[in-house]
């Protein structure tokens, strides 16, 4: 089940990454530049941070969830094949109406899917398979835009768009057969690890199992795939919200991972930058490449090898790496390094990216009440996904400025973003605690 899982979580996510690059580049032949595709984007970014705790909602409340699954991933494919299409043939309302519907049906190719892995594979499995599932967005990333632009150079706009539509309505064939595990085995309880650690773990959440296990016996994911228990009340539209604000280690992760989103969001264009700066006009996809080749790693790496701390932990342990690696590019671009060593640190930035990604993933589960576990996923993709498409808006407002401030930029951003989360845990911490 895993297995077919992951491979609709590939074919929906490259599509959708393929998907940018032909949107683009359709702008371009039709209208002379990439505006409108650029405006066209936007609306099929935009809805997701809104339409994720529904999507999630009527997934979480569903009795049979791999049919809401399959069902959102073939809409998405029909309503984004229609935008790559009609692009510079349709009225241009009818184009932004489609990417509103596309974006509407996004959560579920990105959080949605995600939230299906504790559906089909038992406890001390999860940490092997949040790996997994975070390569298939790194594979996306690598992929998806390649793709998109070889299909274009060589069959054109409407071939490109007809396969990547083929590709999401695939998936959604391959969801229909994914069904959730019978019986879940929970994994016997573990010794505690060291308390030595980058971080202070709040009470409430210790554990010291790989990430993915559960040291303290079941948890609510364990419970059933999407339903709530007998008796219980069925979740409302703000749950998933109110979820993360109540859970220590899911708002620090949801509030760090959103301003290192924001920050992330400027990525390529600064790349692009770095690689005309040293005189390599194709120089930034290089750099994008790495980055994205060493989260791929770092996925894979993760999936085979778990981190024996709490997910929360890695989460902010990670940033600060990333921080690290970002500030130590800054500083070669400011010195001159060569180019191969610019081509390196960003492949270990991508490489710290990997469990990151997981353990984010393994944070939303772990700390999901029943019956929210998809709202909780949905949104926090939407979040993210949101932030980082702010940032790259920010960027042109630092498009002047030096290399190595731009690299800079990002550094701090993912260093502030550590520091934040840190705040939030360590707060609320003091707050359930109280005067003594």
């Amino acid at each position: 089940m895993l297995a077919r899982l992951l491979t609709a979580a590939v074919l929906a996510r490259t599509a959708e990454a393929g998907a940018t690059v032909v949107l683009l580049l359709a702008s371009v032949q039709h209208f002379g530049g990439p505006a409108t595709g650029a405006s066209v984007l936007a609306a099929l970014l935009v809805p997701h941070v809104v339409a994720g705790p529904v999507v999630g909602l009527v997934t979480d409340r569903a009795r049979r969830p791999r049919l809401v699954h399959a069902g959102f991933a073939a809409v998405f494919g029909l309503a984004l094949g229609g935008v790559l299409l009609l692009t510079g043939v349709a009225p241009l309302p009818v184009v932004l109406a489609l990417a509103v519907v596309a974006g509407t049906c996004g959560p579920m190719i990105f959080g949605g899917l995600s939230s299906r892995v504790d559906d089909v594979v038992p406890a001390p499995r999860r940490s092997h398979a949040r790996g997994l599932d975070a390569a298939t967005y790194n594979v996306a990333e690598i992929a998806g835009p390649a793709a998109g632009a070889l299909l274009v150079a060589a069959f054109g706009v409407p071939v490109a768009a007809v396969t990547l539509s083929a590709a999401c309505l695939l998936a959604a064939g391959a969801l229909l057969t994914v069904t959730p595990t019978a019986a879940l085995t929970v994994p016997e309880p573990t010794e505690p690890a060291s308390t030595a650690s980058v971080l202070t773990e709040p009470a409430s959440t210790a554990h010291a199992a790989p990430v993915g296990a559960d040291a303290d016996g079941p948890t609510a994911s364990d419970a059933g795939p999407h339903r709530v228990r007998s008796g219980e009340e069925k979740p409302g539209l703000r749950d998933g919200l109110a979820a993360m604000v109540r859970s220590r280690p899911l708002l620090a992760v949801t509030a760090a991972t959103a301003v290192a989103s924001y920050a992330a969001g400027m990525i390529t264009p600064v790349a692009v930058v770095l690689g005309v700066a040293a005189g390599r006009p194709a120089g930034g996809g290089l750099l994008v490449t790495a980055l994205g080749v060493g989260a791929l790693c770092g996925s894979l790496l993760v999936a085979r090898f778990p981190a024996r701390v709490p997910a929360h932990r890695v989460v902010l342990a990670c940033l600060v790496a990333v921080g690290l690696a970002l500030a130590c590019a800054a500083a070669g671009v400011a010195a001159g390094a060569p180019w191969a060593v610019l081509v390196g640190l960003f492949a270990v930035t991508g490489v710290l990216d990997g469990p990151l990604l997981s353990s984010v993933l393994e944070v939303r589960s772990r700390e999901a009440p029943p019956g929210t576990r998809t709202q909780v996923f949905t949104l926090g993709a939407g979040i993210k996904l949101t932030a980082a498409s702010a940032g790259a808006g920010t960027f042109t407002l630092l498009a002047g400025a030096p290399p190595a401030v731009l690299v800079g930029v990002l550094s701090a951003g993912h260093v502030a973003a550590a520091a934040l989360g840190v705040v939030l845990l360590r707060t609320r911490r003091a707050a359930a605690v109280g005067p003594r």
